[in-house]
This record gives C-alpha cells, structure tokens and sequence, in this order.
C-alpha cells in the first residue's frame, strides 16, 4: 500500500473531516452505496452531502463559518515584576 493509496481512500478523507467538524456538532460518515461523503448537523436539523470531501467542507462551512480571528491580536507586555520597597518599621 502506498502514500497516495492511503491519502486517496475514503476512510482518510473520513477521519479528517470528523476531526475536524465533530466539536462544532457534526456527525460525518461516508456512504459505501453512494460513494458520497454525509454530514448530519441535529442541532440545526441539516443533512448534506457531498461529491468529494472538499464539496462536503465547503458545504459545512456555507452553513457554519469557521470563527477564525481575522487579525492576530498583538501581544500584550507586561510590566516586570518589582519587588516592593523595604519599609522600616520605627519604634
């Protein structure tokens, strides 16, 4: 078995996308009938499909955007820490 068979089969392809789409509530599985990947979304109540698994990802993310930042946020500084004064105590 070679790389491009591996990174060519549909079981792949399925892994990747569950790890990608399951913590946003998807549930992905690849219909041997069909040859068709399927995301099933219940809280929204959608069923889609798609021809490849770049169709179904572009589809799942038409109806649920990634929330990437659109800017990286500046670091912010810190002031170093300094030690308090000494303070005496007089008697």
């Amino acid at each position: 078995m070679t790389l491009e068979t591996v990174e060519g089969s549909p079981a792949f392809h399925l892994r990747r996308l569950q790890a990608t789409y399951r913590k946003r509530g998807w549930t992905i599985w690849h219909g041997n009938s069909t040859s068709q990947y399927w995301a099933a979304h219940t809280g929204r109540m959608v069923l889609i499909s798609g021809e490849s698994p770049q169709a179904l990802a572009a589809e799942i993310e038409r109806i649920q955007p990634s929330n990437y930042p659109t800017k990286v946020p500046t670091p912010r500084r810190h002031a170093p820490w300094r030690r308090p004064p000494l303070t005496r105590t007089l008697r």
